[in-house]
């Protein structure tokens, strides 16, 4: 009769064999003999659990990855040794000869044996290196210096740009101590273990004398260690230092040298000193003060001059306006002391343009003090931006972020056609509204546009023209990226001269850098997605498209975006004969040069234009523009969008092209898998390597015979042809590495 628990084991062995890890017993030996493993073998390794049971394979020898074996094995007997379990994950060789990675846990038994399970973590593997690739694509992105510790003060990550700042190879630092790397850093070190005590962020500037530079640190901490943000600033400080002194030398230079007797009267004055006044030397020396200069300034002389003898005083000066014998009043400054003959010595200083310049130097400072608040922000929010993952998030965050900086009101707006949406704001004062004219012109203009507005005694105007006064300015900023524009930033502030040619020229850029930040979401929603939306548009003027034929279909295979506005396209053209194909390109005014690549299934042409407005205005968005066909008709055009993307914006771009255009038909489709671009491959590669790869392989490089040379190809990118050999090499050895690895 079976026992109880005979029933139990019976009932668990069904459910043991259907799951789909590997589950094992066998020997504590380095070769790890299986005697015994669960029906989940096959999905695992590939290998029948016969195979292992009957010693024909074995587990370590034969599937676990040469390069793995002694490292897991050591990490197993470890912890067998201590009396742990052990969860080791490590790579092995499938029956089908593919490299798989698995997570193998369990525990040693009293009777000397091994019992754990094998399962297949390739996926979790996978993602976790495509993640660290987008991470480390993102940091490279980031404008700033930056790099990452860990708790023990271990470099984690070193971007390029910190490692040009700190003069030393990213590669070096990775793993290696800060403190030991960077010695004299006494300031740092302080500031950054207050972080890490506190948990709370830390901001300082410091000098670091190895390096000769001043840096602005922002410092990061977790529980798992610190991420920093630096810039050099010593141009900036040494610019400070520099007006600083400059301010100081205007304050001490001495104009008009003078001396006078105990009875008040000038026994010397200099060249300078007669200039000021307006008069020669011989109608001064032998005066009394009162006759040169009034009574009132001589009373206040002799009195504070009586005060510094009797030790009441140290130092005395006396400003007053003079009034010149040409009509000219001038504002002077008299410093003077007791001379050993009982008169007294002093000098006669021109303040009229000091004061003046002390005016204007303070309302520079101020506008410096708020343009490097604006640069600060604007950096900031600029690398917030490229961290956000949805438009949304990044449509707050400027929002808040320049809040938080010189204006006291913005708003975020999204544009489809005429209409302005505001999606995000953030402050309390009144920016203008979606209606307000300068929001149509920065749209409608492509610009930065402000006004600005008096206070209620109209004073606000004066201001703007550095005469004083007060009032409110307010700012729009198009978002836009290589002829696709996303929306507005409208930003409002209590100054009536915020937007200054620089202030402007930092808000053109964080526009600029917003839209790159939209329309990368845009592009990395075409690379992951696996529904297209496909429109088909209609138009009678096909100006704007490039091709002047007027005749023909063009299937835009690919195009390749070079930097800098540039593009290459690779067009098959049917129903038109090689020359004519060629000359569809050749002679329009857009395309800097056209060749054929081959003649099969169509014309295949590569031609490379600066000014691309209809290919813009598609890629712009995430899309890609896919057919071009001349009919009796017009001209009808065909692309596609990843699914998500905003499709009103990105038709309002294509009507910026073609004003005529007209929407016959939209659907929703699955992308073919055969041009769908992978992802986490793709992913790895730089835009130039990713440029190259496309060329090359659009471009026919690959083929043999080669229907392009490099020399070609590297003239179409408009590099040269060991740079262009460069980039190839690289996205080669990486998209390998993809499977080989």
């Amino acid at each position: 009769m079976p026992t109880e628990g005979g029933r139990v084991r019976d009932a668990l062995v069904p459910a043991v064999e259907r799951l789909p890890e590997l589950l094992y017993r066998g020997p504590v030996e380095p070769d790890r003999p299986l005697t015994a493993a669960s029906s989940g073998a096959p999905r695992v390794c590939g290998h029948d659990r016969a195979a292992f049971e009957d010693g024909v394979i074995e587990w370590a020898g034969d599937v676990v990855h040469p390069a793995d074996r002694e490292t897991a094995w050591a990490a197993i007997e470890r912890a067998v040794d201590a009396g742990e379990s052990y969860d080791v994950t490590y790579r092995i060789i499938t029956a089908t000869e593919k490299t798989r990675w698995v997570r193998d846990r369990g525990k040693g038994l009293d009777d000397g044996t091994l019992s754990g399970y094998v399962e297949d973590v390739t996926r979790l593997k996978e993602r976790e290196v495509q993640l660290a690739t987008e991470l480390d694509e993102t940091f490279e992105r980031v404008s700033d210096a930056f790099f990452a510790l860990d708790d023990e003060w271990h470099f984690t990550y070193v971007n390029e740009r910190a490692a040009t700042l700190l003069g030393r190879d990213a590669d070096e630092l990775h793993g290696a101590d800060v403190w030991t790397e960077f010695t004299d850093a006494e300031t740092f070190r302080r500031e950054y273990e207050r972080a890490m005590a506190t948990q709370e962020r830390v901001r300082f500037t410091a000098r670091y004398d190895p390096l000769d530079a001043h840096f602005e640190v922002s410092a990061y901490p977790s529980e798992t260690g610190l991420s920093v943000y630096f810039r050099d600033v010593t141009e900036r400080i040494e610019r400070e230092s520099r007006l600083e002194h400059h301010e100081t030398i205007v304050e001490t230079v001495w104009d008009g040298v003078y001396a006078v007797d105990e009875d008040d009267r000038f026994t010397l004055v200099n060249e300078a000193y007669c200039d000021l006044l307006g008069v020669a030397r011989d109608d001064v020396i032998g005066q009394s003060v009162a006759d040169v200069v009034g009574d009132g300034i001589a009373r206040a002389a002799r009195r504070f001059t009586e005060e510094m003898r009797a030790g009441e005083r140290k130092e005395a000066t006396i400003s007053f306006a003079l009034e010149r014998d040409d009509g000219q009043t001038r504002q002077v400054e008299a410093r003077f002391g007791p001379f050993v003959d009982g008169g007294r010595v002093g000098v006669l200083r021109d303040v009229t343009e000091r004061r003046r310049r002390r005016r204007q130097l303070r309302r520079q400072r101020e506008r410096f003090r708020g343009l490097v608040e604006l640069y600060d922000v604007a950096s900031d929010v600029s690398s917030a931006a490229v961290e956000q993952t949805t438009r949304s998030a990044i449509e707050e965050r400027v929002a808040a972020g320049l809040c938080e900086g010189p204006y006291t009101s913005a708003w975020v707006g999204r544009s489809a056609g005429t209409d302005v949406t505001r999606v995000a704001e953030a402050g309390t004062g009144d920016a203008p509204d979606p209606d307000d004219a300068i929001v149509r012109t920065a749209l409608n203009e492509g610009r930065v546009v402000t006004t600005t507005e008096p206070d209620a005694d109209g004073r606000g105007r004066a201001s703007a023209r550095g005469d004083g006064g007060e009032g409110t300015s307010a700012g729009a900023v198009p978002i836009s990226y290589e002829g696709g524009t996303y929306g507005v930033l409208v930003v409002r502030a209590d100054r009536p001269d915020a937007f200054g040619t620089a202030e402007r020229t930092v808000l053109e850029r964080l526009g600029q850098t917003v839209g790159h930040a939209f329309a990368a979401l845009d592009r990395r929603a075409a690379l992951v997605s696996d529904q297209v939306v496909q429109v088909e548009f209609r138009a009678g003027d096909s100006a704007g498209l490039g091709v002047r034929n007027g005749a023909g279909r063009f299937r835009f295979e690919r195009t390749v975006t070079t930097g800098d506005g540039e593009y290459v396209h690779y067009v098959r053209v049917h129903e038109l004969e090689r020359d004519d194909a060629l000359a569809a390109f050749a002679d329009a005014s857009e395309y800097e040069a056209a060749r054929v690549v081959e003649v099969d299934d169509g014309v295949l042409i590569e031609a490379r234009t600066a000014d691309a407005p209809i290919t813009a205005a598609v890629t712009g968005h995430g899309g890609r523009l896919r057919t071009v066909r001349f009919g009796t008709d017009g001209v009808r055009l065909t692309a596609e969008f990843p699914q998500g993307v905003d499709l009103r914006a990105a038709m309002e771009s294509i009507h910026g092209v073609l004003p005529d255009a007209e929407l016959v038909a939209q659907r929703s489709m699955s992308r073919d898998d055969t041009e769908t671009p992978r992802a986490d491959v793709l992913g790895r590669l730089t835009e130039r390597q990713r440029a190259a790869f496309e060329a090359a392989y659009y471009g026919g490089y690959f083929e043999w015979p080669r229907d392009s040379t490099a020399e070609e190809l590297a003239e179409a990118m408009g590099v040269t042809a060991p740079t262009f050999h460069q980039h190839l090499r690289e996205a080669e050895r990486k998209l390998l590495a993809r499977y080989v690895e």
